[in-house]
């Protein structure tokens, strides 16, 4: 026929390859070969070349789907993590350990060992025993571990992170399983045959590359059921590595089944990319950073990661918490000690700090990979602390703030938030908490309450999930402006409480001092927002952190203690407060520019007086002398 079958191409094949043989030339002699090789040759030579090209791109595209998609996991998952490529060479190193006893059973039992049965058998089952015992050296190591990552906080993916290293020692796993046997596939191909493969497949150089993916993808998932289940104890300790070893073995035994290639092999690869779509959305659990490691935010820290610790499928367990680095008394950083030692000295002494939090110093790298986001620093800090974080943070992240204060527009003299300051530098949506929250009882698990604003039901739903529970309760309101601005204006009257205590005011002065300031605080909320309804001020963030501010907080006991002394405000901050800073002097500040702005100072006396004590104008007696004059009393 015009064009060559299947059988001419073989023959055609055979008798090229012993061109030049004299078994070569004693078919030529036969007068019946000699032109059938010629038209051959004539027809298929110019065609040579093309094939060539072909063999090229076929090897490129499968060496493509094999590490294609692997390549892509190193680069954007483990390549910037030192730590991790550490794990994922490790572990590679483990499975060369198993794959060589394997081997070395199989020498042994001459009787089985021509059986592929039983080297599937083999190799199935000291692979997941090597998985096993890398599992109890790292775990046996992880104390140490983290010592040595702790020595360089700042160093990027030095943070220990169980899922981060379940995942790197599946990589390595993987990565040389498949590469192995892709070696194995092109050491076959040269000859005489490939095990497995009967008859003609021109699937099969396709098939072995996605199978190969499927082995590096598959072996990736494994290693973190397995790890993750023995971490959560309990029946998960036998059933995930049982479904581990159960798996790997069926998928294996596919090898034994390839007489026809395409519906076996379908099975692990649909298989994998299932697998691995359940195992990315396991890697999606939220993510949580600490922005400030005061007493409130330490405080914050542990109650998070207690509520976290039975939602361990939704959040990671690992909170990084920012902690400005500071050298203490005996020349030990601070971000070390609560690390080694689990305590936050100086601001949160004799209060444990869970294993999972983790203090840096490093304040990118704590939010990078946040999902949630909880500031918890001086109001005077944020919008330095934001211009830094400034395009370093997740794009869908949220954050929530707890801190009480907020800020005059320079050019239009009106209010600005702190959550405001955060959602516009940093692009995200921002919550707000406030409420009688004493850090130190919050600590001590002391029943306590707190006001939410937030529009938002489903960041609401996630900060209800992070913090409600039996003995610290929240109430979600829409009134976020309102929240706010009472959470920073209670620190101003809480200070005019401590000039009145100071000053050793009887107890009916200092109920006026609370009342009237309070009063203060709602006017001074209605000129922002004319529709607030009376409920938000009974709440939480109202009257109950007014109370609680003004008979222990931290800006009550600073102005106390400016009355009773000389001192400034920076010498109280030093030698009484510990090195704390006190928000009611800066919102003091910010307070009175907005009034004298608007040219009502007179309305706001207590406000007024209390900006002036803090600069030192006039002295705390003032306050109380100017309260017989009170615009409240002139109301008719």
């Amino acid at each position: 026929g015009a064009e060559p079958n299947l059988a001419d191409l073989n023959v055609y094949g055979i008798l090229t390859a012993i061109e030049g043989s004299d078994a070569f030339q004693d078919l030529m002699n036969n007068t019946k070969i000699q032109p059938w090789f010629a038209r051959m040759k004539n027809l298929v030579e110019p065609h040579r070349i093309d094939t060539s090209i072909m063999t090229i791109l076929e090897c490129i595209g499968c060496t493509l789907i094999v590490y294609g998609i692997p390549f892509s996991m190193f680069v954007f998952t483990i390549a910037h993590h030192p730590f991790r490529i550490i794990i994922a060479m490790t572990s590679a190193f483990f499975w060369l350990i198993s794959m060589l006893l394997s081997s070395l059973l199989r020498f042994m039992v001459v009787p089985l060992r021509n059986q592929l049965a039983f080297a599937v058998l083999c190799a199935v089952l000291f692979q997941e025993i090597f998985r096993y015992l890398f599992y109890r050296v790292i775990k046996k190591a992880e104390f140490s571990l983290q010592k040595v990552q702790l020595q360089e906080l700042t160093a990027k993916g030095m943070t220990f992170d169980r899922f981060a290293v379940a995942y790197a020692a599946g990589y390595g796993f993987g990565f040389i399983s498949g590469t192995f046997s892709i070696v194995n596939v092109l050491s076959d191909t040269t000859g005489p045959g490939t095990i497995g493969i009967f008859g003609h497949s021109q699937d099969f150089f396709i098939a072995t590359a996605f199978l190969t993916l499927t082995i590096i993808l598959l072996n990736t998932f494994w290693s973190i059921i397995f790890f993750t289940s023995l971490d959560k104890g309990g029946i998960h300790r036998h059933l995930g590595p049982a479904l581990v070893v159960i798996t790997h073995m069926l998928f294996s035994c596919l090898t034994l089944l390839n007489r026809t290639t395409k519906p076996t092999y379908s099975i692990p690869i649909v298989n994998a990319f299932y697998n691995t779509s359940k195992m990315s959305s396991a890697a999606q659990r939220k993510k949580i950073a600490i922005v400030g490691s005061g007493n409130w935010g330490s405080t914050i820290a542990i109650h998070i990661a207690d509520k976290i610790a039975d939602l361990k499928d939704e959040y990671e367990q690992k909170i990084l918490m920012w902690c400005k680095e500071e050298t203490l008394d005996d020349g030990s950083k601070l971000t070390e000690v609560i690390n080694e030692q689990h305590e936050n000295i100086k601001y949160l002494p004799h209060e444990r700090i869970p294993d999972n939090v983790i203090a840096l110093p490093d304040l990118c790298e704590s939010v990078k990979d946040a999902d949630i986001l909880i500031f918890v620093i001086p109001h005077q800090f944020v919008k330095k602390t934001c211009e830094e974080l400034k395009n370093k943070v997740k794009p869908s992240a949220f954050a929530l703030t707890l801190i009480k204060g907020f800020y005059i527009d320079e050019e239009t003299n009106n209010i600005l938030l702190v959550s405001q300051v955060i959602k516009n530098t940093l692009n995200i949506p921002c919550l707000s908490m406030m409420g009688a929250n004493i850090a130190r009882e919050v600590a001590e698990k002391v029943f306590c309450e707190a006001t939410v604003g937030s529009r938002d039901d489903k960041h609401s739903e996630t900060v209800r999930q992070l913090i409600d529970g039996p003995f610290f309760r929240i109430r979600v309101y829409p009134d976020v402006e309102i929240i706010e601005i009472l959470g920073g204006l209670k620190n101003v009257i809480a200070m005019c409480a401590g000039f009145a205590d100071g000053l050793n005011a009887g107890f009916n002065t200092r109920a006026a001092v609370l009342r009237l300031g309070f009063r203060e605080m709602v006017n001074f909320c209605r000129l922002v927002e004319k529709e607030s309804t009376a409920e938000i001020y009974l709440e939480s963030c109202g009257i109950a952190d007014l109370i609680a501010s003004s008979l222990g907080g931290r800006n009550y006991n600073g102005a106390k203690k400016l009355a009773e002394t000389n001192k400034s405000l920076k010498e109280i901050e030093k030698e009484d407060l510990n090195g704390q800073s006190l928000q009611g002097p800066g919102t003091a500040k910010e307070v009175y520019r907005f009034l004298q702005g608007r040219n009502l100072l007179d309305q706001f006396p207590m406000f007024r007086d209390a900006y002036l004590i803090c600069e030192q104008k006039i002295k705390p007696h003032c306050l109380l002398e100017n309260l017989t004059n009170h615009p409240e009393f002139q109301r008719k």
